[in-house]
């Protein structure tokens, strides 16, 4: 018998519930009390989740007022995401166990979960290959490192991962819809990465297919790429 994972697919939830669902699913399973989980949702209203380290100096208030969009921090690491127009996926797993142990390894590894969820939409992407130092950007998805997925060099997919002793959670949101404006606006303070610059290093899948693609279809492929590149079986829990 293979692998057998939890399956949570929600639909628009709060910031603030979203985030709250993550930790006690981190917790019940650093407890015993669940099978590692892969978790799917979105977020309403629209929000920025800042990683859990991150200072707000180089984010517009005004245009997140300006747009009604929300300031959530998460408990992963990283940098600043704008839920809107996205899928967000959680992982919550043991290391050396469910993973490989080691941090650039786990990420790899469930990355080709994705790759090959992507790979079944049509979109053959590649992880991304960019190094970086302090300063770092306020946005996620200024760079793309080995944790991410990115087409023709243009990052789509961002991931973030926070330990508890050997368990792990991860936090990745799929664009969906273009957001090269949106995050111009919201990062236009951004050192050495301008709104230009950042537009441009950006994609989504819409952008990538040429037509309109729901959260719904990512997320059956994102399942059997983990089921297919993993050997991951699911057992669906609402």
């Amino acid at each position: 018998m293979g692998k057998v994972w939890r399956l949570i697919i929600h639909g628009e939830l709060s910031p603030e519930l979203n985030m709250y669902i993550d930790e006690a699913l981190l917790q019940a399973h650093v407890r015993g009390e669940c099978l590692p989980t892969l978790r799917f949702y979105r977020w309403f209203p629209p929000a920025v989740s800042l990683g859990y380290f991150q200072k707000e100096d180089g984010i517009s208030g005004k245009a997140l007022e300006k747009m009604g969009i929300k300031i959530v921090r998460r408990s992963t690491g990283g940098r600043a995401v704008l839920h809107w127009g996205d899928l967000t996926y959680s992982i919550v797993a043991r290391a050396g166990e469910d993973t490989p142990y080691d941090l650039v390894e786990s990420y790899r590894y469930l990355c080709r979960g994705l790759l090959a969820g992507m790979s079944l939409l049509g979109v053959e992407a590649s992880h991304g290959e960019e190094r970086f130092s302090a300063p770092f950007p306020d946005s996620c998805f200024a760079v793309s490192t080995p944790g991410d997925i990115t087409w023709r060099g243009k990052k789509f997919i961002g991931s973030a991962q926070r330990r508890a002793g050997d368990f792990l959670l991860q936090h990745g949101s799929i664009l969906l819809k273009p957001q090269g404006d949106l995050l111009a606006q919201i990062f236009s303070r951004e050192e050495g990465f301008g709104p230009a610059l950042l537009k441009d290093k950006v994609t989504s899948l819409e952008e990538i297919l040429r037509r309109p693609v729901t959260p719904e279809k990512v997320t059956c492929a994102v399942i059997k790429g983990f089921e297919q590149a993993l050997g991951i079986s699911f057992s669906r829990e609402l």
